[in-house]
């Protein structure tokens, strides 16, 4: 396998993983690898390749910064950089594997910066290994190209696929953390073994986990699975989701939930018709916030143990070309 290194001390490596990654003819066949030494890479990379993998020195030593917000004016004059256009990295492609390294939004929360994403999530089949993902509103997207983007034209002009029938992503062993819909989107994405982190807002008093906006054709939305549910918000003040869309699909199955999360469970977003459609599903869950006993009607408490094996890693990443990304 061929290896490029990404150094600020070797002169003879790329200095960016920008550089590295432009390196990379779109064309190549065997799989790339990009070792990134230790360092705080302030740098917003736009990534749209396949068969790569991009290896940090681990997760404290290796972190990638960047502060937009969507409430920043845009270069070009078009009103404000808006969620989509804040991304510190987005991931464009297929076959793309992240290991071992922090990728974090410095724009600050929400009620200053606006939205602003850590990572932009639109490639297939996208795995990511031990990493930490930090902000506050919106910090992990998984979806298509939002409406405006502004792109560099080395990302346009480039070759490789970025249509998809359906985006996968896969997430083991990361720290993830936020306070409003900070994991969100439409395409299918399954956390395994990951904690979720609620941070504390400062200005209102709920948050929110996720923001599903499931296709009404997907089987599949986000799905966690042994996964820890902690942070430092308030006791009884943060939602498991809400739907951006009426057919969000969201489920927690084998988690631990503190005791942040709000008794209700989830929040309908003010939408009478997601409550008929929408998938909200719970499935042998412990900790303080796993007491379902108030839950809103329109969520499930499955208890079937059955359930595990349809929502296991296999099932719901599989797709027609049988997917299975390993726990590395």
């Amino acid at each position: 396998m061929q290896t490029i290194l990404v150094s600020q001390t070797n002169p003879e490596a790329f200095s960016s993983l920008q550089e590295a990654i432009l390196s990379i003819d779109d064309s190549h066949q065997e799989k790339i690898r990009i070792f990134i030494e230790p360092g705080i890479y302030e740098e917003k990379v736009f990534i749209r390749k396949e068969n790569i993998e991009i290896v940090g020195s681990g997760r404290e030593k290796t972190i990638f910064r960047y502060g937009d917000g969507a409430r920043k004016p845009r270069p070009d004059g078009e009103g404000e950089y808006g969620t989509f256009n804040t991304a510190v990295i987005m991931f464009a492609g297929k076959d793309i594997t992240v290991k071992d390294l922090t990728i974090e939004s410095t724009a600050g929360p929400g009620d200053v910066a606006g939205q602003a994403l850590a990572i932009y999530v639109s490639a297939d089949r996208c795995s990511f290994h031990h990493c930490n993902f930090l902000g506050w509103q919106d910090t992990v997207f998984v979806g298509l190209t939002g409406s405006k983007p502004m792109l560099p034209d080395f990302f346009t002009e480039s070759s490789v696929n970025i249509h998809h029938k359906a985006a996968r992503s896969y997430f083991y062993d990361c720290f993830i953390s936020g306070d409003v819909d900070f994991i969100f989107g439409p395409n299918v994405a399954f956390f395994e073994k990951c904690e979720i982190f609620s941070r504390k807002r400062q200005s209102e008093a709920n948050s929110y986990i996720t923001a599903a906006n499931t296709p009404i054709d997907q089987e599949f939305g986000l799905v966690f699975s042994d996964c820890k549910l902690t942070g430092d918000a308030a006791q009884e003040s943060v939602y498991l989701g809400r739907p951006w869309r009426d057919f969000a699909k969201t489920a927690f199955l084998n988690c631990h939930m503190g005791a942040h999360i709000i008794p209700e469970g989830w929040g309908n977003w003010g939408k009478i018709k997601a409550e008929a459609v929408c998938s909200y599903i719970e499935h042998n869950n412990n900790g303080p916030g796993a007491n379902t006993e108030k839950r809103v009607p329109f969520s499930k408490q499955i208890t079937n143990p059955a359930l595990s094996e349809y929502f296991s890693k296999e099932n719901v990443l599989m797709g027609e070309d049988e997917w299975n990304p390993s726990a590395e």
